[in-house]
């Protein structure tokens, strides 16, 4: 097969799995909660962002050339669920009573601080203690030694531990740690959803996991040459990673939404439990 080939074949399988994409990036609106996370991606060699919006059957990609508010509302623009990420400031867009902040990255956040060393040590050391805490308690609720109400009463202290923490390091000369603090105070409420709302979890692992494929893809082939180029590589890494996680033939998917294309009738969905897409194909 020629390059030439090669692309046209990408261009007419990125048609197909148009409708299967659309419906997937609409579901994803209406889910409880969402993962999400990002990562750089080339395009036409200048730096784009790669978004993912994950659920426990939808992961969802999409390739922007900002990394600001407005992309995100690009991917999660009717999303009125709970959002599981990490600090980044443009998910701020999103209430903060129905957000879960990621404890691994604070755990990471106050890793830096004691191994940076100086004034803002110790309150990383004694921010990591809070945060293994934290996670113990969380692991018994996940291995079914605990409930999400003994979950509540155990993190009470805890709470208030980090509470006291943050206020008494709140003038910390190290401009990093003023960061963290201020962060961590103003949007604190964000850090316990998961103590209160079953199916949460403190980690935005799921999103994390789901971008591995794709840092790898943008690795191996640099990103994609164009806008269309773009449009395949969020729509495949969309149905793989999807199907992956339902347990779904991806080879068959590919052969389907290609065979309902050239028929011109129903395309198969990614939506579990559905086989075809609701609206035909005009």
């Amino acid at each position: 097969m020629s390059l030439g080939t090669v692309a046209a074949m990408e261009r007419r399988t990125s048609k197909a799995l148009r409708p299967a994409y659309d419906e997937a990036l609409d579901a994803v609106q209406d889910a409880d909660f969402v993962h999400c996370d990002e990562s750089s991606w080339r395009q036409s060699n200048r730096l784009a962002w790669l978004w993912s919006a994950v659920t426990p059957m939808l992961k969802v990609f999409r390739i922007d050339k900002t990394r600001n508010r407005e992309a995100f509302r690009r991917l999660l623009f009717g999303f009125e669920g709970i959002l599981v990420s990490d600090r980044f400031s443009v998910y701020r867009a999103h209430d903060t009573e129905k957000r879960q902040l990621c404890w691994a990255h604070v755990l990471r956040n106050f890793r830096r601080l004691e191994e940076a060393g100086g004034k803002a040590r110790s309150l990383g050391r004694a921010g990591q203690k809070i945060v293994k805490a934290v996670f113990k308690e969380w692991y018994r609720v996940r291995d079914g030694q605990l409930t999400r109400r003994g979950l509540r009463r155990r993190l009470a202290p805890l709470r208030l531990k980090l509470r006291y923490l943050l206020r008494r390091h709140i003038n910390n000369p190290v401009r990093e740690a003023r960061a963290l603090i201020k962060d961590l105070i103003e949007y604190g409420t964000a850090l316990w959803t998961f103590a209160r709302v079953d199916g949460i979890e403190p980690t935005n692992n799921a999103a994390e996991r789901a971008l591995r494929k794709a840092v790898l893809w943008r690795k191996n082939s640099f990103g994609s040459a164009s806008r269309r180029g773009s449009r395949f590589a969020e729509r495949m890494l969309t149905v793989c990673e999807t199907l992956r996680a339902q347990g779904r033939s991806i080879l068959d998917f590919l052969e389907g939404s290609i065979r309902a294309r050239l028929a011109k009738a129903c395309s198969p969905t990614l939506l579990p439990g559905l086989d075809v897409v609701a609206v035909a194909r005009a």
